[in-house]
């Protein structure tokens, strides 16, 4: 077959397919209405008693809404501010800091505000597991009580430092 003929015959169908796409745009509806529809959102009517929490009348002023405090505060020991101190239990010393982490772990999952304290000594590092701090001396004894009697250890407080 002859090149020309063939060139021909080609874009004799591609311009055919063209016509065939692109004709029925022309000749329909230009853009159906139906894609461009918004949907409407309807708002259920509140339940009853949501209706009636809402027409309840606003108190007029606070003393209709506050007669008496919803608690009483415990009344404060007379404590001097000498006698103020960060009171810590020591639970124990350890030479290897995975020992010291052991503890510590295990005193959290009981509940109690453990750290380990590094502390340089003449015979190398000592890594100290704390519970505390407490305000008082009598509040850090019922925790080491509570600590040993949970932990069978021999623990004892120390006071770190005052507060100012």
């Amino acid at each position: 077959m002859d090149q020309e003929l063939k060139q021909r015959l080609v874009g004799a169908i591609v311009i055919t397919a063209l016509a065939a796409i692109f004709l029925p745009m022309l000749f329909d509806d230009p853009v159906s209405q139906s894609s461009r529809q918004i949907n409407q959102l309807t708002i259920p009517p509140l339940p009853e008693k949501l209706q009636q929490a809402q027409a309840q009348k606003l108190p007029e002023s606070t003393k209709d809404v506050v007669q008496k405090p919803l608690y009483q505060a415990k009344k404060s020991q007379n404590i001097e501010p000498s006698e103020l101190a960060d009171w810590y239990i020591q639970a124990g010393g350890f030479g290897v800091k995975e020992n010291a982490l052991k503890l510590k772990n295990r005193l959290r999952q009981q509940g109690f505000s453990a750290t380990i304290v590094k502390q340089k000594t003449q015979s190398g590092t000592l890594f100290k597991v704390q519970v505390g701090p407490e305000l008082t001396r009598e509040q850090a004894e019922r925790v080491k009580a509570r600590l040993e009697k949970l932990n069978q250890l021999n623990s004892f407080i120390t006071q770190q430092s005052e507060r100012s």
